[in-house]
């Protein structure tokens, strides 16, 4: 897998209906794409199983060009290329692929939940810090979650294994008053006044998870 490949479809899976109603085809238990990228060239993607492949073919020849996969060269056409050959993967993993990072356990019961009551999606914003993700509200764009996998010690617990985190928004006495419960953690990467972390799978109920999403989502307003 190319480097630029690898960092867009990096922790995602495929989804066959998305594919499907994307334009992909099935054959022989592969999935097929054809996109003209820039005239007489075109992206060929195939996914099969865990493999991609994407190569980027010169009509004319019938060959694979390849020097869009090299950052050194900067070439004007060739940055055409790799332009339109990135956006076409991007728009392909945005649309046809979910991720995986929060693929299991509480945050996936969440993340569903969510989905299910308003729609929202996680978005992964930081390719150096993928372990990351948010969640907002889609009229006006604020964020109501932070969504991480990081070692206990980042919250004040023992050991450096690695945790799920659910960071919501919250009113400072709920903050307070929940941290001398110890139902919450300190937020983790937030405004400590303004936000709380909860630990995931580690006994609290689907509906108490889902109450403080709700009124995180609230208070951003």
């Amino acid at each position: 897998m190319t480097s630029l490949q690898a960092s867009i479809f990096h922790n995602r899976q495929p989804d066959a209906d998305q594919l499907k109603a994307y334009g992909f085809t099935k054959q022989a238990g592969a999935w097929h794409y054809t996109q003209e990228l820039v005239p007489g060239f075109e992206l060929q993607v195939t996914i099969k199983g865990d493999t991609i492949t994407t190569p980027v073919i010169d009509r004319e020849s019938g060959l694979p060009y390849v020097l869009h996969l090299d950052l050194a060269n900067s070439g004007m056409f060739v940055g055409e290329v790799r332009g339109a050959y990135v956006a076409a993967l991007k728009a392909i993993a945005a649309k046809c692929f979910t991720p995986t990072m929060f693929a299991s356990g509480q945050m996936q019961q969440v993340l569903a939940a969510v989905a299910d009551q308003y729609g929202d999606q996680p978005e992964y914003l930081w390719a150096k810090f993928p372990n990351n993700a948010i969640l907002r509200r889609q009229d006006n764009r604020k964020w109501y979650a932070l969504l991480v996998k990081v070692s206990a010690d980042k919250v004040g617990l023992a050991g450096s294994d690695l945790i799920d985190l659910l960071v919501l928004r919250a009113e400072p006495a709920t903050i307070q008053a929940q941290l001398a419960a110890g139902t919450a953690l300190p937020a983790y990467h937030m405004n400590k006044q303004h936000w709380l972390s909860y630990r995931l799978d580690n006994g609290l109920a689907l509906s108490d998870l889902m109450a403080a999403a709700a009124e995180s989502r609230k208070l951003a307003h």
